[in-house]
């Protein structure tokens, strides 16, 4: 096996050391590999055939022209890409650009679709409060109560409609605007009991007809209705001057 070269490196520098400190193992380690040298000799020679030559330059030539071939296409194939890519890329980012766009123009069409939405949903409730305002202020039940300025705001004046069944009190008044931190608070006075809150208001513009109405407790009987300047925000019972009174 070391003559034939077939023993691993390490076992055949171990063979090889041995023999050369061995007269007999080296005399036959030469033997063998003098016998494996007359074995190549040994076998028949064989003359190839002419064309072989030929055809082996034939092949060399084919597979270099397949190789070129190969070449040429992936060049081809690269180049088509990047001419692909010069004009996808631009059309990418316009069509990215159209959508944002459009993604904006979308996002501020439903801002003011919900804004009308709100807007008709607010005049509707308007609407609702107008009719049954009109309803109660029409209504044989409620009554009306005329106010009249006190020594302190002589020129003032206001009225008072109040239906009992339902307890709504709807009222407009005549006042100079308060003063910056007072409000002015309307008081149902009752036939019994403490004053009842009737809600807080500001006056508005001269000429400006504004309506204020109130909830207060059904079926309680006034025994008159009054306005006094209280501290903002209102107060639970009247603590401020009167301005505007009058007796049901």
């Amino acid at each position: 096996l070391c003559a034939l070269g077939a023993l691993p490196e390490a076992e055949a520098a171990a063979v090889k050391a041995h023999a050369a400190g061995c007269r007999e193992c080296e005399q036959k380690l030469a033997e063998a590999r003098g016998l494996v040298a007359a074995l190549a000799f040994a076998a028949p020679q064989e003359i190839p055939p002419s064309t072989a030559k030929e055809g082996l330059f034939m092949r060399i030539a084919a597979e270099h022209s397949a190789k070129r071939q190969r070449g040429a296409a992936r060049e081809v194939k690269t180049t088509s890409t990047r001419w692909w890519n010069w004009i996808l890329l631009p059309a990418t980012a316009a069509l990215a650009v159209f959508c944002f766009a459009l993604w904006q123009q979308n996002r501020q069409l439903s801002k003011k679709l919900g804004e009308s939405r709100r807007e008709v949903a607010n005049l509707e409730n308007q609407r609702l409060r107008v009719k049954g305002l009109v309803n109660v202020l029409a209504s044989p039940e409620t009554i009306t109560v005329k106010l009249a300025g006190t020594e302190n705001e002589s020129l003032a004046s206001g009225v008072v409609r109040y239906n009992l069944r339902l307890g709504v009190v709807a009222y407009k008044a005549e006042l100079p605007p308060p003063p910056k931190d007072k409000i002015y608070q309307m008081w149902l006075v009752p036939q019994d009991g403490a004053a009842i809150s009737a809600g807080v208001f500001a006056q508005g513009s001269p000429g400006e007809d504004v309506v204020w109405t109130a909830q207060v407790p059904p079926n309680t009987h006034p025994k008159a209705f009054a306005v006094t300047l209280e501290p903002a925000g209102g107060m639970p019972q009247p603590t401020g001057p009167k301005v505007l009174v009058g007796a049901s």
